[in-house]
């Protein structure tokens, strides 16, 4: 697996934490992350509390990271972002990128599916100035979706959090 991949995926897990069985949470069980039905896509049959690593760690390279195309992203501050956000709200976090890359010149389908296309608009732009729009839009979708669903308002703070938390690594860390 890649390097970045891998401090990638050391960021990821720490965000994420390990169990959790929350009943607002509309993912249910989940496990460094990986929720039930995404785990028993990939042949998981055990507890969930008792998910291996190893195993979440598979499905973070293979459906997120590759799928995502996320190696051939310039900037590892950008990549990282992608993936947290795809992480923790699926498509969402790939059609606002390509969204922020619109906004900022490009003109992508918004689709939620990264082909060259995406690539290579997201590749041309500033970086500084992708992530300060993207993670601008993280903070709406949040502050949106806790507005439109009152049941998930309990994770706004837990959600606003996370980006600036993920800002404060990219600044230290990246």
């Amino acid at each position: 697996m890649s390097s970045r991949f891998e401090k990638l995926f050391d960021y990821i897990l720490k965000v994420e934490g390990d169990y959790s069985d929350d009943k607002h949470d509309k993912g249910g069980k989940t496990r460094y992350g990986i929720i039930e039905s995404e785990a028993r896509r990939h042949g998981y049959k055990g507890k969930m509390s008792e998910l291996p690593l190893s195993m979440a760690k598979d499905i973070y390279k293979k459906d997120y990271y590759d799928k995502n195309r996320l190696e051939e992203l310039k900037d590892d501050r950008v990549a990282l972002s992608i993936l947290d956000w795809a992480v923790n709200s699926g498509m969402t976090g790939i059609k606002k990128a390509q969204s922020t890359a619109n906004d900022l010149g490009a003109f992508l389908n918004i689709d939620g599916v990264v082909g060259s296309k995406t690539i290579e608009a997201i590749n041309k732009i500033t970086p500084e100035k992708f992530l300060v729009l993207y993670h601008t839009k993280q903070r709406r979708f949040y502050e949106s979706l806790a507005e439109r669903k009152p049941t998930q308002r309990v994770f706004l703070k837990g959600w606003l959090n996370r980006v600036a938390r993920k800002e404060k690594y990219i600044k230290e860390n990246l």
